[in-house]
Formats: structure tokens, sequence, C-alpha cells
């Protein structure tokens, strides 16, 4: 004769607000240095952030703090990161929004790619820096392109009020090729 252990149901609540809450609140203790745990230095102008923050944000950080063992290091970046670049990603690995203009797009790019930061698409740069190079064109002809249609698919939301053609709604840009 088996014994069998009695069913349990287990139901599962998940907040729509949480993950927000939280970044919110670690942006306002890295305003307000509380907590920060780790400074980093680009072009001699000094950062402080969380470890946990950048190490979860980037893999380049990932690596330089997993075996850190003394307090509160201080990360000298190369100069293959400029100001420009990092502090809007910085403001990216805290809030999810990611400010740019066509002046520090490229900036913002390589130094995305050189800290190997997640969650920014190439594809969306691979759209937007040819298009902040070229004059203005219709949102149909942006749309398209020689191999086949960009399509508006996810959660990035892009806005200008300078320029209407960049304002793309809540949407993130895919490469599909057709036919």
């Amino acid at each position: 004769m088996s014994f069998q252990a009695p069913r349990m149901s287990v139901f599962t609540f998940q907040s729509a607000v949480h993950s927000a809450h939280v970044l919110q609140c670690l942006d306002d203790q890295r305003r307000q240095d509380v907590l920060c745990d780790v400074t980093v230095v680009v072009e001699n102008r000094s950062f402080r952030a969380h470890c946990s923050v950048l190490a979860s944000c980037s893999e380049y950080f990932h690596s330089r703090v997993a075996n850190v063992t003394r307090q509160n290091p201080i990360i000298t970046l190369p100069d293959e990161v400029t100001i420009g670049g990092f502090e809007p990603l910085l403001q990216f690995a805290y809030t999810s929004k990611l400010p740019f203009t066509k002046e520090n797009i490229h900036a913002i790019h390589s130094s995305a790619e050189f800290l190997g930061f997640h969650d920014l698409e190439s594809t969306c740069f691979d759209f937007l820096i040819p298009k902040f190079s070229e004059g203005k064109r219709t949102s149909q002809e942006i749309r398209r392109d020689q191999h086949g249609s960009l399509c508006c698919t996810a959660n990035w939301q892009f806005m200008s009020t300078t320029d209407p053609n960049v304002h793309l709604g809540n949407s993130l840009l895919k490469h599909s090729k057709s036919g």
C-alpha cells in the first residue's frame, strides 16, 4: 500500500507595478547616494551606483564586480566609454528608459556594445542611427528597407518632440525579411 501526499493547489499573484517600484526606489537611492557600493569613473567624472544593478544590466560590470572583495570598489572605464554614452545607459539601468538625441546616439551605441548592456536591441540602433543620419523620410519609407520590412512589435517607446518621424508609440523594432 502506498501513501500519496495530499495534492495542494498553488496560486501566484504577480504585481504589474512591483518591478517599476523597485527600480524607482533604487534610482532614488542612487540619486541620494544611499546604499551605493561602487563608484564608476568616466572621463574623470564619478558616478555612484549599486554593484547589483550594474552587474544585472551589463556583462562588463558583471565580470568586474562578481569577484570583488573590497568594499566600495572604484571602476575606471576605458576611453571607449564616454560620459555622453554612459550617463544615458546608467539612467536606463535604473529606469528602463533610454534618453537619446541625434548627437549622442553613436556614443550610447558604442558604450552599450563595449559594456555588453542587456535589453538594448542592436536592431533598434540599426534603425535609429541611419534614421538620424539621413534626411527626413515619411513613416512608410522608414518602415521599409531593401531586405524587407521593419515591424513594430513590443515595448519600446521612442519619442521625439522635434521629429514626428521618430515617434513609434509603444513598439520595438523587429526586422523581418519578406519572401
